[in-house]
């Protein structure tokens, strides 16, 4: 039987799952199971600046997980994992929250970032799409957030996420339907401004060729649209997948919602009570977007976020390959886009990122026992441990934090961020406390984590103090008694002692001892030695 795994959408306003079998003869996945349920995360309008998940939304959405959970292993799966996005991404206990799916339910979820939602978005939608060189334009419209993103078969041009949600603008703007031309006006106003960046980012890039809208509210504004314009038998409608609704409609539509008393309008449009009560904020989202990018029409796709999900785990795997391929490499594109931007020291990075994972591979079974996750996590932070340079020298370490982490990695998760970050900032001066905000507020796990690999950069950036490349190679053994490494240090540069990189790999190889329990010898052997 081939491979068969599960993906799960944790929304703002519904939980997705897709269980598949993968077929890795034909690159493909079939769909054995599917399911939605309304959960409604946490609430947008709220006084509070800080936001949190109430014990009541927590437990509602720990329940639906369960469910999924068994679900999927109904179908005998092999991995179940899962991302959380707008509603989870902004409470304050969030990732708590999802720490504990982890633990007790076992599945693997993770909060990412808008730009990656938006990025995953257009991986299922190209899934099921032949553009045949054409560019393509998507809109996402959630409950929290809006996600856009422009590409092709290959590359990716646009990808943008904004706190613009059919959940958030109903709450904020729609409870009471009281004066609700005016409310319109000032929503589509609002909207606009908050989109109006993303819009003009979209035109620098050249624009797309045809508008796709994805999930919840595009799929009910189809639904409503079709309704309105053919007979619909007993049985329902046919699948709406690509089905196009003119800008025109939208705005009839919206008309037409005015026009009927909020709890009148599940039984008016034949929608779910739960769709009714936000599907005029989303339509009036869909409308400023449409009207701004002056597309005249869209069509609607099935697959969205979870699909996506699937298509970025496959390949991972290398199944997927062919006109997917540039997207197999996006996590190391990322991390090389973010450090050409802030002008990286090239030669630099590359040999403190060689010398890192030398390091990690000779001391793996001897100090630690990390996989190859965490040795790309500090690969990453090896390359881009030094680009807040560009912003100052001085604490240019808590200057790369910051723009890792802020910057949107394609690829990573949340969490991942964080530690790549987190990995960076301790290349040089303090060592991590639980007094730096950046720390303290990590899993204990993830501590762990930081403080040993950024160790291990530490003393790959001391090995490389002058910016010489002087070590060519590093060959690691333990002493019998396990208390002491030997570093024999291999350089080709003749008449170049290396004195200044033994001297900095010492002074750093502290936080090294205090992590792993070893010293460390550091010996030059003579070129040809």
């Amino acid at each position: 039987m081939n491979e068969r795994i599960a993906a799960i959408d944790i929304g703002s306003n519904s939980f997705h799952i897709i269980v598949v079998e993968i077929d890795p003869e034909t690159q493909s996945f079939k769909v054995l199971d599917r399911l939605r349920e309304t959960v409604r995360l946490g609430t947008f309008h709220e006084p509070k600046v800080i936001k949190e998940l109430s014990p009541e939304d927590m437990q509602r959405g720990f329940e639906t997980l369960q469910r999924y959970k068994k679900l999927a292993e109904g179908h005998h799966i092999s991995e179940i994992f899962a991302s959380a996005t707008s509603a989870v991404r902004e409470a304050k206990n969030g990732r708590a929250w999802l720490s504990k799916i982890r633990n007790e339910l076992g599945i693997d979820a993770h909060v990412i970032a808008g730009v990656e939602e938006a990025r995953l978005i257009y991986l299922g939608v190209l899934s099921a799409t032949e553009l045949k060189g054409k560019r393509i334009g998507i809109v996402d419209i959630g409950g929290g957030s809006t996600e856009l993103a422009v590409g092709d078969e290959q590359f990716i041009y646009h990808l943008s996420s904004s706190k613009v949600g059919a959940v958030r603008f109903t709450e904020k703007d729609l409870q009471d339907e009281s004066d609700i031309v005016n409310k319109i006006s000032f929503m589509e106003n609002h909207i606009e401004g908050l989109m109006s960046t993303k819009i003009q980012q979209i035109e620098q890039v050249g624009g797309f060729n045809f508008l796709v809208g994805t999930s919840g509210t595009v799929q009910t504004l189809a639904k409503i649209d079709y309704r309105m314009h053919n007979f619909v038998d007993p049985d329902g409608i046919p699948n709406l997948n690509q089905y196009k609704i003119s800008y025109e409609s939208i705005c009839n539509i919206i008309e037409k919602m005015i026009a009927t008393p909020k709890a009148k309008r599940a039984d008016a449009f034949d929608i779910s009570k739960n769709r009714a009560e936000i599907i005029l904020a989303g339509a009036i989202i869909l409308k400023v977007i449409m009207r701004d990018l002056k597309a005249k029409e869209i069509f609607y796709c099935d697959r969205a976020l979870r699909e996506g999900l699937i298509i970025d785990r496959l390949l991972q795997k290398g199944i997927i390959k062919d006109r997917l391929q540039y997207q197999q490499t996006i996590r190391q594109r990322s991390v090389l886009e973010l450090a050409n931007k802030y002008k990286f020291l090239k030669e630099h990075a590359f040999h403190v990122k060689r010398l890192s994972s030398e390091i990690f591979d000779q001391t793996k079974g001897l100090l630690h026992n990390y996989t190859e996750k965490e040795k790309e996590l500090l690969e990453a932070a090896a390359i881009l441990h030094d680009i807040g340079s560009l912003v100052t020298h001085n604490d240019h370490h808590k200057h790369s934090y910051y723009l890792i982490r802020h910057s949107g990695l394609l690829g990573f998760n949340d969490e991942e961020v964080e530690l790549i970050a987190n990995i960076a900032r301790y290349h040089r001066q303090n060592n991590p406390k639980d007094t730096h905000l950046n720390f303290q507020n990590l899993p204990r796990e993830h501590k762990k984590i930081v403080k040993e690999l950024s160790s291990i950069l530490r003393i790959a950036e001391g090995l490389d103090k002058g910016h010489k490349c002087a070590i060519k190679d590093i060959e690691i053994s333990q002493n019998s008694d396990k208390n002491k490494l030997k570093c024999k240090l291999k350089s080709d540069i003749e008449d170049y002692n290396c004195e200044l990189e033994i001297w900095s790999a010492i002074g750093k190889s502290k936080e090294f001892k205090k992590e792993f329990g070893v010293d460390v010898d550091f010996i030059l052997c003579k070129k040809g030695k």
